[in-house]
């Protein structure tokens, strides 16, 4: 029986959305757009539009869930810039893939659709402006606002969302509750309520079609040249600094002897990368593996989670990791850092451990500290209980489709 909720939903319709991006990475962001596909009323439809080159798998699990893709020519890259002319190149690109973006909408989007964006609203004020002229426009942040920006940047920053906030047809989500309180302090109280909470969330079904796979630990670990019953730790994510990788290995250096150690990643190491690792003298006991080697759907890379006693992520900046929601969800304990939004899922001594971002010898008791199976058991059982309630993709994408019915 449909929910009142759904009824209105449904009755709101037909309602055309899209859903665009301009990088080709992906992850956290592309699963949540991802939720609102596959949850939405039947008689919505979902236009993505996102760069040449993006993921081809990511695209047909769009596809399969019913959206319409279409491809822009230039791509954004989304890594920090380094560097006053690195800094203006990577300006002047995102100025050109606006304008593609905007002249892409001009010709194949008709009027008062609804427009959800990844974008930073402090930078991209111009095309989120032109956007809800034309219809209603909302951007998700998974971020709080970058903090190592001056006094005066952050007034230009207040001024501008401020602007854009005060647009009858514009809202923006935090994709956790550290996000929202960060982003409100840059606008006026009485704008608040355009900035509301729309959690960074996981596919249960994907979850539980990991769940139902057969248990392949004593293959997966034998296969990489593992020991199947040594305490074994899995990090899953983009292998770069903000995710901490070499905090990541010198864990497994401090604790080669009890623990061995996984990295799931979508690109192949460059022969810097891979220099680097063997300098941690770790070859016995860490392992990188190709996301593309772990499996070929989701489904089958969140099974190759379940090869793991422990999941552990030491991020230096992110809002909050699916990946992270993900293993709690699988049953695994986590051990990350106490960054933005991680709090909130990872708490200590129930769902895991969280320590200092750049504290690698605090990362690695952390990881110790659960070498005692009945405190694994019982973080396990926290981390799963906490990823049944707010965590679930369909109280996130609930809020948002309240708020595409609702919204002036």
């Amino acid at each position: 029986m449909p929910s009142e909720r759904a009824k209105a939903w449904e009755a709101a319709g037909p309602l055309k959305i899209n859903l665009i991006w301009p990088y080709t990475t992906w992850g956290g962001a592309q699963i949540y757009f991802l939720s609102l596909v596959r949850n939405a009323p039947k008689n919505w439809d979902f236009r993505v539009i996102v760069p040449a080159g993006s993921d081809a798998e990511l695209m047909k699990l769009f596809a399969d869930a019913g959206a319409e893709i279409i491809f822009l020519k230039n791509v954004h890259n989304p890594m920090p810039a380094h560097g006053p002319v690195e800094k203006l190149k990577r300006q002047l690109r995102r100025l050109k893939i606006e304008k593609e973006e905007l002249a892409l909408i001009e010709k194949i989007c008709g009027p008062d659709e609804i427009y959800h964006i990844e974008a930073g609203p402090w930078q991209s004020v111009s095309l989120l402006k032109q956007l809800s002229r034309r219809g209603k426009t909302f951007v998700t942040v998974q971020n709080a606002m970058p903090s190592n920006v001056s006094e005066a940047r952050k007034r230009v920053w207040s001024k501008r969302m401020t602007s854009l906030i005060s647009m009858p047809s514009f809202e923006l989500f935090g994709g956790n509750q550290h996000a929202v309180d960060d982003i409100r302090t840059f606008i006026p109280q009485e704008l608040h309520k355009k900035v509301t909470i729309s959690r960074a969330t996981f596919s249960r079904t994907d979850v539980n079609a990991a769940l139902e796979m057969p248990d392949r630990r004593v293959e997966v670990l034998s296969g990489l040249g593992l020991t199947p019953e040594k305490l074994t730790v899995i990090a899953v994510g983009q292998f770069i600094d903000r995710k901490g990788r070499w905090d990541f290995l010198e864990a497994a250096r401090i604790l080669r002897d009890k623990f061995q150690f996984i990295w799931v990643g979508p690109t192949t190491l460059t022969k810097e990368e891979s220099a680097r690792i063997d300098s941690y003298g770790v070859e016995d006991t860490f392992r990188y593996v190709l996301s593309s080697d772990a499996g070929k759907s989701r489904a089958e890379i969140l099974a190759y989670f379940r090869n793991a006693d422990i999941f552990a992520l030491p991020s230096y900046w992110e809002g909050l990791p699916v990946s992270i929601l993900e293993a709690m969800a699988l049953g695994l304990p986590i051990v990350s850092t106490r960054i933005n939004g991680i709090p909130e899922a990872v708490v200590d001594d129930v769902t895991g451990f969280v320590v200092e971002a750049g504290d690698a010898p605090g990362f690695a008791k952390a990881i110790e500290r659960l070498e005692g199976e009945s405190l694994r058991r019982r973080l396990a059982k926290g981390a799963l209980a906490a990823a049944t309630g707010e965590f679930e993709e369909i109280v996130s994408v609930s809020n948002v489709f309240d708020r595409y019915i609702a919204a002036d």
